[in-house]
């Protein structure tokens, strides 16, 4: 395929073409220099599980990096301890990596000693990912699998199983089996959450923006309370969301009523809205709930310390648990003004807000909320009204006194 285009260089035009190295050149390429390249990771993954696969990351081996560098003089060299090249192929940017193993020198995921050239096997590329699911190759040339830990039957089975002994070197993949589980779907095997158990005193140690990055991830799956299901399992829920974890000790060994209440709203939240934020918010609100002897504020700025929540988390979390009033006050004509002045420049919004009411089953005390359009109208209506000459905080009082008269009319 070629694309043409005009540059223009001073006062002069450069018309040349650009081509673009489609993946069979590519292929082709690394076979006449010694290597073999494969398909890696998550897009082999969906592409069995039935889904719609995006990006292809791809492993050479059998190639050092000097001639790899040569041969594709385009590709952008990035990472540090290893290299992964960033090369267009079929007009996509695509990770293409040296094939490499892994040896744990240290503690986090920065404590890896990192090998690679030309004598790593795909095999031993394979065997240092997390689960078996993630840990299978095809080959674009012949259209087969490399499949050495068996991640195709887990697949058909539906469950999660750590790739090797070398799962806990990075105690974020207990993070990340919980999350895959998550979002397929799938069950974790009983020796994985054993070995997920035994990541908890390195994990409490890792970024939190690793940690975060998990739990968002999480947030957007289809049900995220398997996430902290398998977090509570395998005893490490405290290692991202400690007050959860409070709940889930404090009842019997599957979390009682009160953390099952907290998952079942979580899940409704997810159905109403896609948006990770309002999944959250609905999930420390459940949580606050859930834990009256312990202040709203608190149990948010626990979370965050552990976190630390991104500002548009942490606004939409904090106005679910300080400013949307209790369902008893859901009908009170000052809170139904003072909550919606405020919603219309909030990043919450009126959709996450309903989204939270309906999945807590309580939408129908916050008339509001499903009505906002009629009764937004009747506000805007009534500040139309102000008299000429009320000035400064005045002002504000008339306005705000004349719009819960009009909405007590409305909720006659």
């Amino acid at each position: 395929m070629h694309i043409s285009g005009r540059h223009c260089l001073g006062d002069a035009s450069l018309c040349y073409i650009i081509r673009m190295m489609k993946e069979s050149e590519f292929l082709r390429k690394v076979r006449e220099i010694g290597g073999k390249a494969y398909v890696v990771g998550g897009w082999v993954r969906d592409r069995l599980l039935g889904l719609c696969p995006h990006d292809r990351d791809y492993v050479v081996c059998g190639l050092d990096e000097k001639t790899f560098a040569e041969t594709f003089p385009a590709a952008v060299k990035t990472g540090g301890s290893f290299p992964v090249f960033i090369l267009s192929i079929d007009g996509i940017p695509c990770d293409v990596a040296l094939a490499r193993t892994e040896r744990k020198e240290g503690s986090g995921y920065r404590g890896f000693a990192v090998e690679f050239g030309p004598d790593v096997t795909i095999e031993e590329d394979l065997s240092r990912r997390d689960t078996t699911i993630n840990s299978i190759a095809w080959s674009p040339e012949d259209d087969k699998l490399t499949d050495p830990f068996g991640g195709q039957a887990d697949i058909e089975a539906k469950v999660i199983r750590a790739t090797s002994v070398h799962f806990c070197e990075d105690p974020v993949r207990a993070l990340r089996a919980a999350r895959q589980a998550a979002e397929f779907g799938f069950t974790i095997e009983p020796h994985t959450l054993e070995m997920m158990s035994r990541c908890g005193r390195e994990l409490s140690g890792e970024p939190r923006e690793r940690i975060f990055g998990e739990l968002k991830r999480a947030m957007h799956s289809g049900r995220p309370s398997v996430f902290f299901l398998m977090l509570a399992q395998a005893g490490i829920i405290d290692t991202v969301i400690s007050p959860l974890s409070l709940i889930w000790d404090i009842e019997t060994s599957d979390g009682g009523e009160r953390f099952k209440k907290i998952m079942h709203i979580l899940d409704k939240t997810a159905a109403e809205s896609e948006r990770a934020e309002i999944r959250f918010a609905s999930l420390v609100r459940s949580l606050s709930s859930a834990l009256p002897e312990m202040p709203a504020d608190c149990v948010l700025n626990e979370i965050d310390s552990m976190l630390r929540l991104p500002v548009l988390w942490k606004r939409c979390a904090e106005f679910a648990v300080m400013h949307l009033p209790d369902p008893s006050a859901g009908k009170d004509p000052a809170a139904a003004v003072d909550t919606l002045a405020v919603l219309q420049n909030h990043p919450i919004g009126i959709d996450g807000c309903l989204a939270i009411t309906k999945a807590e089953g309580t939408a129908d005390s916050y008339t509001f909320l499903g009505d906002s359009e009629l009764y937004l109208e009747i506000m805007k209506k009534a500040r139309a009204e102000l008299p000429s000459g009320i000035e400064g905080k005045a002002r504000g009082e008339w306005i705000r006194a004349r719009q819960i008269e009009a909405v007590a009319k409305l909720l006659l």
